[in-house]
């Protein structure tokens, strides 16, 4: 018995550990089969200890009154527990690592002070602070950071993920399906920490194959009206050191990716609607509404050069993709 319980409950802890481990970083975040295949292992490996122990009792009990007749059942319910767990758990890895877990594509994102950026393996695609992914796909994020500690966490489908400076960390999700699901990051990072927020837009696959075509085929179209060259003029003064707009002069890496700006559905991580009014609020004053924010207030133009650099701004995008009538989850 005690030879029993020194191979199993070890094996017990092992497993118990990798039930952790892959609900931390599974490429089924949203609860469906091998998570349930987890929970049923982190069950049965508690109901095991305290099988094994009472067992043991039982046992010690047993062996002080004399009695051995049920010795050898009393040794082989612990093994068979064991045998079972161990089981689940090469069952649930299996499952996770085959098949419909291997990633279809990658995506990098870089934690900055306070915005998040996701490079598309394999193609020029960059968005900021908004990750587009298709349902009911599995795909690879591989996660890092320019300055401190971050942790990238979307509640709603049990996603957490740390981004560390000089390292490399990764975590494969699929999200079963489409949503507007909101991401936080959970260090305390700084002033700013509780306004490092994101969302990830899940789209029905076709129409993410769409959006990924067009968004790596885009340029910006060549301003059309007075306000929009006025706007563009202003950007390429103002913005270009700290921006970065796919096909034009501008190309900074302080700040956010601008290239689809008019696709998305918030501004400032994630911190208000993108709407007109809220951007020309942003831009006017984003230090007052976003604590140690890089971004500078530009109080100092006029009404009419707020408004032809807001409308340059909502013109960078691809049309047919309307984000804000995803469902929240």
């Amino acid at each position: 018995m005690k030879r029993t319980l020194a191979y199993g409950l070890p094996l017990l802890a092992l497993n118990l550990a990798r039930a952790h481990q892959a609900t931390t970083f599974s490429d089924d975040p949203t609860g469906t089969e091998s998570g349930r295949l987890l929970l049923w292992v982190a069950v049965f490996a508690v109901v095991s200890v305290a099988i094994i122990l009472g067992a043991l009792l039982y046992g010690r009990r047993r062996a002080r009154s004399g009695g051995d007749a049920l010795d050898a059942v009393w040794f082989a319910v612990p093994v068979i527990l064991v045998a079972v767990v161990g089981l689940l758990g090469v069952q649930s890895m299996v499952q996770l690592f085959s098949g419909t877990g291997r990633p279809a594509f990658g995506v990098q994102v870089t934690a900055h002070r306070y915005w998040w950026d996701f490079d598309y393996a394999g193609t020029p695609v960059r968005l900021s602070n908004e990750l587009v992914l298709p349902a009911g796909v599995t795909v690879e994020l591989r996660f890092t950071s320019t300055d401190a500690f971050h942790a990238l966490s979307v509640p709603e489908v049990g996603l957490r993920a740390s981004a560390i400076p000089g390292q490399n960390t990764r975590a494969t999700v699929r999200f079963k399906k489409p949503g507007n699901y909101p991401g936080l990051c959970t260090e305390q990072c700084g002033l700013g920490a509780k306004q490092h927020r994101m969302r990830v837009l899940v789209l029905e696959p076709e129409v993410f194959d769409r959006f990924l075509t067009a968004a790596a085929n885009f340029t910006p179209p060549a301003p059309a009206t007075p306000e929009l060259r006025r706007g563009a003029e202003l950007f390429g003064s103002l913005c270009a050191s700290c921006h970065t707009v796919r096909g034009t002069e501008a190309a900074g890496t302080t700040g956010p990716d601008l290239t689809l700006f008019g696709n998305r559905t918030t501004l400032g991580a994630a911190s208000l609607p993108n709407t007109p009014v809220n951007l020309r609020t942003w831009i006017r004053a984003a230090p007052d509404l976003k604590p140690d924010v890089r971004m500078p207030a530009f109080a100092q133009l006029s009404d009419e050069d707020l408004d032809a650099l807001v409308a340059y701004l909502e013109s960078l995008r691809v049309d047919g993709f309307d984000f804000t009538t995803l469902p929240q989850p």
